[in-house]
């Protein structure tokens, strides 16, 4: 059944409209106004979160720096009267910044005010309500939020994994994915290259040529980087296995920890845990789908290739593990998100991928809709704002060499599309943050995809509706091909007794997932990639600089907006309402790499002949420029048999009879001086014949 799926912060907060002005550390007389009600069981109980004043924190952070530790080393007390008579009262455990304190980042940390954060703990029996509104009164005190109960942290996937079996792939010929990588399952990740076509006739929607992420051809230029972080904050990810191991970070000062577990707040990440009930197992396979995605090993002869995998067990980006979800009934306490948020950002990722969201509902059951949360968002952004604020501003510029000199906060957009329509989904509606729109296998949005004008970028994130075949099975349900979603690592742990086959299909931790869950990483791992290159090339870019680059490295999607389609709750009849709704079009990986590298590209359509006018490369129409040779670096990359490329003029014809790329160097002449440029074509399936995107 459809869930609203939405962000922390809602829930009950307390916010004051100004910052307290005066040297005091007061609030001018002003209470902190109420929004919300903490009656709701989303409510975290025993635990509130206060911002406090510029003085007031100084004050606080000089107090507890004299008081005498506790035996737990736990501060309990804030050394502010008016705070200490409140927290006396209720017996409060704890009293501590949200982030610690950390004399390397405290300058960020002051830009975005995430240091004037405080955590209160305090007995599950005490009124949220009564402590809010007295702790919300007193000066010095600019913000009191309700935390919301962790345990409605939702992945953005649809649907459990759907483990992966021999009887699922069609036999095949050679393709370009074989000759790229020799990792089996590769040739079925069509949303890294789609030849379209023929594997399935009998499918509702057929795979389109070139409904892609383009990366084969960037695997030419680059496949990755140890040097580039990406945190995955999700269910755990699953460190051990044999096609991510290789591509797992690990902590320069303790080589035995790769991530934390903040759902249980300790270093040891849970996948084992399973949750549901015995007859609706739920096993933790996100977070390992999620990262396989973005950093699978490559080239190593097993299962899934990663976008950023490098390549024979070396030279992938790194995955963080950053845990906020779980199955064990003894976790779900705090803050996780945001101190995750904080472990990556110490520890040197630049990037934070994030498909997750909040699943909210009152009491009784009823939804809280988009239009609610994004009126509360919009009164106070709170502590998940100043997590991200943070991130953008501070990651990785701790690290003089990083490619990237701050970070990325990439989100999925969210899975209510076809509930909801056209409404902004906060946090990735918030403009710091990349919200990624989903795809399906012939460039079109998948049925579930939030959609809208805050949406910056979509990517594929597979479509079971996609796969609806002609046929029955014997029992009368329409047969789905599980290959219209993406296929990627899930958990193979033996510790676990699953109850769902995938050992038994002879391609155990492998399996299909849907979801804006799956399209995120498309992003994230094409942006890592990028990275990684932009490192290769000595390039260092602000995150306002690399995120331009990155959205502007698609192609157009919309003009395949047309009809309709199939989706779980009916068929959605007008594909145009997504027009305009899908960000710039689709992430495109090579282009994004010609972009770092600063080389010209040349689009054409495989199999077709097209002529293409150089004289805007060489000084326009009017320019005395002449060419005098062209060649092809790599011409059997586009099907030719010459390396040569006729001109006429400022003029060539390219027909190129396969789909790849190859540097073309043109020799010219200006005056009595001889030089040379190069560019670099890419024949698509696809490509329209004016350049554009189908």
């Amino acid at each position: 059944m459809k869930k609203l799926l939405l962000l922390c912060g809602l829930l009950a907060v307390f916010a004051c409209t100004e910052e307290p002005a005066d040297s005091a550390g007061g609030n001018g007389g002003r209470k902190a106004r109420v929004l919300g009600s903490p009656t709701s069981r989303l409510a975290l109980r025993g635990s509130l979160s206060v911002k406090l004043s510029p003085e007031t924190a100084q004050a606080v952070a000089a107090a507890q720096a004299q008081r005498p530790a506790t035996r737990s080393g736990v501060a309990t007390r804030s050394g502010v009267g008016g705070i200490d008579a409140i927290l006396h009262e209720i017996d409060a455990g704890r009293f501590e910044r949200v982030v610690a304190y950390n004399p390397e980042w405290e300058d960020v940390y002051e830009q975005t005010g995430i240091n004037r954060w405080y955590t209160i703990a305090f007995d599950d029996e005490i009124q949220l309500s009564e402590v809010g509104e007295r702790l919300a009164a007193l000066p010095g005190v600019a913000v009191v939020e309700y935390g919301i109960d962790p345990r409605y942290i939702r992945p953005m996937s649809e649907g459990p994994a759907v483990p992966a079996s021999e009887g699922m792939f069609s036999r095949v010929g050679e393709t370009r994915a074989a000759k790229a990588m020799n990792d089996p399952m590769l040739p079925f990740q069509w949303n890294y290259d789609n030849p379209g076509g023929g594997l399935f006739p009998d499918v509702a929607v057929k795979p389109e040529a070139g409904a892609d992420i383009d990366l084969l051809d960037a695997w030419q230029l680059c496949t990755g980087s140890e040097e580039v972080i990406v945190a995955v904050i999700d269910e755990p990810v699953q460190i051990t296995h044999p096609d991510l191991r290789a591509n797992i970070w690990s902590n320069p000062k303790n080589s035995q920890e790769h991530g934390y577990n903040f759902w249980d707040d300790t270093p040891e990440l849970d996948w084992k845990s399973v949750g549901g009930d015995d007859r609706n197992p739920e096993y933790a396979d996100h977070g390992t789908h999620v990262a396989g995605v973005i950093a699978a090993v490559n080239n190593n002869g097993r299962g899934v290739c990663g976008i950023a995998g490098g390549r024979s067990n070396s030279g992938g980006v790194r995955i963080m593990s950053c845990q906020i979800m779980g199955n064990s009934t003894t976790g779900g306490k705090g803050n996780p998100t945001v101190k995750a948020f904080e472990y990556a950002w110490t520890n040197g990722a630049i990037i934070a991928q994030n498909s997750w969201g909040y699943n909210l509902e009152t009491a009784d059951g009823t939804k809280i809709t988009p239009e609610e949360f994004e009126r509360e968002w919009k009164s106070n952004y709170g502590i998940m704002r100043d997590a991200i604020d943070t991130f953008v501003r501070g990651a990785g510029t701790r690290n003089p060499n990083s490619p990237l000199q701050g970070g990325l906060v990439i989100f999925a957009a969210g899975n209510e599309g076809d509930v909801y329509g056209d409404v902004r989904i906060y946090p990735a509606a918030y403009d710091p943050v990349i919200a990624v729109g989903a795809m399906d296998w012939s460039f079109r949005p998948a049925y579930y995809t939030d959609y809208g004008p805050w949406v910056d970028i979509a990517a594929p994130g597979g479509d079971r509706y996609s796969g609806k075949t002609t046929r029955t099975a014997s029992d009368g349900r329409t047969v789905f091909y599980s290959n219209a979603q993406i296929l990627s690592t899930i958990l193979c742990d033996d510790a676990i007794a699953y109850q769902d086959g995938r050992k038994d299909g002879g391609m155990y931790g492998y399996g299909f997932m849907q979801g804006t869950s799956m399209a995120c990483p498309h992003v994230s791992g094409v942006a890592a990639l990028g990275l990684a290159y932009a490192a290769q090339n000595g390039k260092k870019y602000t995150p306002a600089e690399f995120k331009a680059l990155l959205l502007s490295s698609v192609y157009g999607i919309d003009d395949c907006f047309t009809g309709s389609k199939d989706g779980e709750l009916g068929p959605i009849a007008d594909m145009a309402v997504y027009k305009n709704k899908m960000g710039g079009g689709c992430i495109d990986a090579l282009k994004l790499l010609f972009a770092v590298k600063g080389t010209p590209a040349v689009y054409v359509r495989t199999g077709e002949p097209v002529t293409v006018d150089f004289a805007r490369y060489f000084g326009g129409d009017r320019s005395r420029v002449a060419l005098t040779a062209a060649s092809f670096a790599s011409p059997g990359n586009l099907g030719l048999s010459s390396s040569k490329a006729v001109f006429d003029g400022m003029k060539i014809t390219f027909d190129c009879p396969e789909p790849g790329t190859s540097m073309l160097r043109i020799s010219a002449v200006s005056g009595d001086t001889e030089f040379v440029r190069e560019f670099a074509v890419v024949s698509r399936a696809g490509l329209a014949a004016n350049g554009g995107w189908l």
